[in-house]
């Protein structure tokens, strides 16, 4: 039996893949402190075997409809009027623009695309995508600009913005809109 040692980093990674909602350690495995708080953060259940439990299924749904069957991350709810926005760092390129945003799925919870909520008071602000983007409004006008097209949409209205263009976000009030990005990584692009 090999012995196996699980830092922080190999839990964040181990989500990354998320192969299972459950990280089951050997008898004679070691977790660092970091990376069990990291786990129980992150939704990671961590079971210590014991020479008589078979591994804990709870939580993990079986796809066993498709070939080579593959275990599924949990179900996630989110409940927008519980989020807590958070200042999003455009000083130097906003023009009167606050940002306001939080990434609610991602890839920690086993997703391939990312899902947040944001905000643009009154102003605008460039950006550039490296990654692929809808925008459902929920409230307000949001306006895109690229180049010389110009879309607008209102409440209930989705917007596709592809990978690769360089885009201002405005609005001439307010515009509250949820944000869903493949790949979930969108920060690190």
């Amino acid at each position: 039996m090999t012995r196996q040692f699980f830092t922080a980093d190999d839990v964040f990674q181990l989500s990354r893949q998320q192969k299972s909602a459950v990280l089951i350690l050997g008898l004679e495995d070691v977790i660092t402190l970091e990376a069990e708080e990291l786990a129980d953060k992150i939704g990671l259940r961590v079971v210590r075997e014991t020479e008589k439990q078979a591994p804990p299924t709870v939580g993990v749904q079986m796809d066993s409809h498709l070939p080579g069957s593959r275990q599924l991350p949990p179900l996630k709810v989110v409940r927008g009027s519980q989020v807590k926005l958070e200042e999003f760092g455009l000083n130097e390129s906003g023009q009167g623009a606050n940002v306001r945003l939080k990434d609610v799925i991602s890839s920690l919870d086993g997703s391939p695309i990312a899902a947040g909520y944001m905000t643009l008071d009154k102003g605008n602000f460039p950006w550039t995508l490296s990654y692929d983007e809808i925008d459902i409004i929920l409230e307000g006008e949001l306006i895109i600009t690229r180049v010389n097209e110009v879309v607008q949409g209102g409440a209930g209205d989705v917007i596709f913005i592809p990978k690769g263009s360089s885009i201002v976000f405005s609005t001439p009030n307010k515009a509250r809109f949820v944000y869903v990005t493949y790949p979930a990584d969108w920060k690190e692009k």
